[in-house]
């Protein structure tokens, strides 16, 4: 079986990047109502962004894996949601991953807080875009690329 990961160049871990408490949570939304890549900003000013790339995994089959990158300020064009109340302290991550056509697919994570809250951000049904919910009140479509029942939830350590 082959594994596609998630994308992530720096040296600190994943893991212990996404646990960090959240300030803030920004989302890039186009003229459809799907987010290009949402951040997730922390109380020190940083930013953690998430996009989705394709890769292809049989003929005329592709699936999303989400790309970390370390950013420093937000576009004009993000929406940003306020996360203080929810997110205040350390979080607990598990990373989505789906099965299709012999590859397993890091595609996806979920963000819980100590009172239970849960953001899900995943691959959504349309290429390169993201699927996002939880306790959010910005509107668009939550469609991920696969129902969230077929994804493996696997605490991320």
């Amino acid at each position: 079986m082959n594994n596609l990961s998630f994308i992530w160049a720096e040296s600190a871990s994943l893991a212990t990047e996404l646990i960090k408490p959240l300030k803030h949570l920004s989302l890039d939304i186009d003229s459809h109502g799907k987010p290009g890549f949402v951040t997730l900003w922390r109380h020190d000013k940083t930013g953690l962004r998430i996009h989705s790339e394709m890769h292809d995994v049989a003929d005329r089959r592709e699936v999303g894996v989400l790309n970390f990158s370390f950013v420093s300020a937000p576009l004009e064009s993000e929406t940003i949601v306020d996360m203080r109340s929810m997110f205040d302290h350390e979080l607990t991550v598990f990373k989505l991953i789906i099965h299709e056509s012999g590859t397993s697919a890091e595609s996806g994570v979920i963000l819980k807080s100590a009172r239970g809250d849960e953001i899900v951000i995943v691959a959504a049904d349309f290429p390169y875009f993201l699927a996002v919910c939880g306790v959010l009140t910005v509107p668009h479509n939550f469609v991920p690329e696969y129902p969230l029942d077929l994804y493996q939830r696997v605490p991320m350590t």
